[in-house]
């Protein structure tokens, strides 16, 4: 697989022009362009024949369990709405929908974030094909500026996705990436921080962890700090589930992740270098929970749990919900490999996260009664 040609392109232009552009600049030109970007222009991203895999694409027990502390919540909210940062393939807003609607729960609206016309119209699509009977119950909006609302905002394997910036620490200075072009080819080159990166450094590792071993690299993601403001903006009442592979502080900035946590993905294969198949793999940094917490903080959210996945799911009764579900012959042996697959420690049960924020929140939640480790953030 080579790289959209136009994008290469249009980013070597934009190049030139400027000189050089920081890192995140260029990984939002390769994801996000509105007319060859990853997430915008490429027709098969989730499942076995797109590039990855998610947790809802994996089993709808997922939104299910989801689904028990929205049921939670809405008993003592009026008008409560869900929110999701990032539809996917909707897998997740149908699994969440179907069993609300069972239950008698559903929100007075469902509302996903998207800015990607290919994305919105898969979504279409799959409702209309899944749940016809409850497309008018979901709205799509560009900006989250322009939303308020009270209930549960989701975002899944969102805050991986941002456009991040790339350090190094070099003869005990920090230097940040940017890409370069030189005789019609892009390379990566490094040049000194500036004041606002090195305030927001300070936050993401902790003024007390601020030294590395020399030549070490890593991701610090400006992106954060706007999008949590927003966050904490248009929710009045109710919780934010961040749910993304990712690590505290501590474990993120290890002295052997020399290399930080940048990964490519095409046709569920994995590298590191964000420079090839531009426009056509995805890049992706793991997330810095640690950072996210601080924020939040200091925006005026909550912070009530901070788990793994599996701990998350069973907190949320994933096994009660998978035994009472009735099964055809040989579905029962699916779903079990499924479950096994989102819960276990070797898949996705502990290289994914979840942090619970809440705002004018009051009652005991589900999802963080046992084995939380807000202590490790």
């Amino acid at each position: 697989m080579t790289s959209n040609k136009h994008l290469y392109q249009y980013i070597t232009e934009k190049v030139k022009k400027s000189g050089k552009l920081r890192f995140s600049e260029f990984m939002n030109d390769a994801l996000y362009n509105i007319d060859f970007g990853y997430y915008t222009s490429k027709e098969t991203i989730f499942g076995e024949k797109g590039d990855f895999i998610t947790t809802p694409v994996t089993s709808s027990l997922f939104g299910e369990c989801l689904s028990q502390e929205f049921i939670n919540i809405n008993k003592s909210l009026n008008e409560s709405s869900i929110l999701e940062l990032g539809g996917g393939d909707a897998s997740l807003l149908i699994s969440i929908l179907k069993i609300l609607q069972k239950k008698n729960s559903l929100p007075e609206k469902y509302i996903i974030i998207e800015i990607s016309p290919k994305l919105i119209e898969l979504q279409k699509k799959n409702i209309k094909q899944e749940i016809p009977e409850l497309l008018g119950l979901v709205e799509w909006k560009k900006d989250l500026n322009k939303v308020s609302i009270d209930g549960l905002m989701i975002a899944n394997e969102f805050f991986d996705s941002l456009p991040t910036e790339r350090f190094k620490f070099d003869n005990n200075t920090f230097l940040m990436s940017y890409i370069s072009e030189s005789d019609g080819n892009l390379k990566e080159v490094w040049d000194s921080i500036t004041d606002e990166q090195n305030d927001e450094l300070e936050i993401a590792v902790g003024k007390k962890n601020k030294s590395f071993p020399n030549n070490y690299i890593s991701e610090l993601n400006m992106e954060y700090k706007k999008w949590i403001q927003n966050i904490s903006k248009s929710i009045n009442n109710g919780i934010i589930m961040i749910i993304d592979y990712g690590y505290n502080r501590q474990e993120y900035f290890l002295d052997d992740r020399m290399e930080g946590t940048l990964v490519c993905i095409n046709n569920h294969q994995s590298h590191f270098e964000p420079l090839k198949n531009i426009g056509n793999q995805d890049i992706s940094s793991f997330v810095n929970f640690s950072h996210l917490s601080t924020l939040a903080e200091k925006n005026g959210l909550s912070i009530d749990g901070y788990l793994s996945q599996s701990s998350f799911l069973l907190n949320l009764g994933i096994l009660e919900i998978f035994e009472s579900k009735e099964y055809r012959s040989g579905e029962k042996v699916d779903e079990l490999n499924k479950l096994k697959n989102i819960l276990l420690p070797n898949t996705m049960g502990e290289i994914f996260k979840i942090l619970v924020l809440t705002k004018n929140i009051n009652r005991k939640l589900l999802s963080t009664k046992e084995f939380n480790h807000i202590n490790k953030l």
